[in-house]
């Protein structure tokens, strides 16, 4: 499992906290509240379900863009 933390570009321009893990999997928290949970598109289906880095750098760049697309979710 990895952590990164990501600021949105706009809004109030809070800190995201992003966790991918090695399948492609994601959740972003804000403080302690758990906002959004998903998966990388590319990893989700296919043949090749084995962990890879590759996938926790497609679940983050794919969080970060969830994150960027939360344009009328109310920011805590």
């Amino acid at each position: 499992m990895q952590t990164v933390q990501y600021t949105r570009t706009s809004g109030q321009r809070l800190t995201y906290t992003i966790r991918a893990d090695d399948l492609g999997r994601y959740t972003v928290h804000v403080g302690d509240k758990e906002l959004l949970r998903g998966r990388d598109t590319l990893a989700a289906g296919g043949r090749h379900r084995a962990p890879s880095k590759r996938k926790i750098a497609g679940a983050i760049a794919e969080a970060q863009r969830a994150i960027e697309r939360l344009s009328h979710m109310e920011e805590c």
